[in-house]
């Protein structure tokens, strides 16, 4: 089963040697992590995410430039877990889609609960086995939670949150994201962006016409630049 034999390819970065050397410890206890590096600096974390990193640790409170400055710089981040002495700056770690946020001294404990999360989430994106259920998670009423690909309707963007409408909920679940930044958590080739507000489960539209789409009942507008590459997805689904 690919749960057992997944293995992602981690980076620790964090300014403090002991740190690392006490996170390099840890994740060498954990059978489906494997260290690729270790940083002092987010600038030099660049080269080793370019060539490709599953799941990245990493610490706010760094001279130059905080961890927190540089997720935000990235395009397309890795998971991510922050790792730090300081519980001010949850927040922020929610809001750059963090996957958990774990305080110092990091016990052995808590950071294999966060892999594993991690490790979730990471199996949830994948769907070359068509016999697993794709999901994600979001974070929601100070909860994670776990939504099924497949329930998905439609994601509305508000500004600094995403309403997600489901077919077993009632009421959306809304969530502290951009549109963008929730586009990046779904797996591909399930969902596609077709207005600047909205994303749409492509098996779950019904028809649609020049401008609209229709999922059920609910009318959703395409947008004038998503629309030849929302029609081209939508005729390969």
């Amino acid at each position: 089963m690919l749960e057992n034999t997944v293995k992602l390819k981690c980076l620790v970065v964090d300014d403090e040697p002991f740190a690392l050397n006490l996170m390099e410890e840890e994740i060498g206890k954990i059978p489906f992590l494997e260290l690729v590096a270790t940083c002092t600096s987010a600038e030099k974390a660049s080269p080793f995410l370019a060539s490709g990193v599953d799941l990245l640790f990493i610490d706010v409170q760094m001279p130059n430039l905080t961890g927190i400055q540089f997720l935000r710089s990235l395009e397309n981040p890795p998971l991510v877990i922050i790792t730090t002495a300081y519980d001010q700056y949850a927040l922020e770690g929610f809001e750059v889609n963090a996957v958990d946020y774990l305080m110092k001294p990091v016990l052995f404990d808590r950071l294999l609960r966060a892999a594993n999360k991690a490790k979730e989430i990471f199996l949830g994106r994948q769907v070359q086995n068509p016999e697993k259920r794709p999901f994600f998670f979001v974070r929601s009423s100070y909860k994670e939670v776990k939504i099924y690909c497949d329930e998905v309707l439609y994601i509305e963007g508000l500004k600094d949150y995403v309403k997600i409408f489901t077919a077993s909920q009632p009421h959306a679940i809304l969530t502290r994201q951009n549109l963008k930044a929730m586009e990046a958590l779904l797996p591909p080739g399930i969902f596609v962006r077709l207005h600047n507000s909205f994303i749409v489960n492509i098996s779950k539209i019904s028809m649609f016409q020049k401008a609209h789409v229709f999922v059920g009942k609910t009318v959703i507008p395409i947008g004038e630049k998503f629309s030849m590459k929302f029609e081209e997805q939508f005729r390969a689904a």
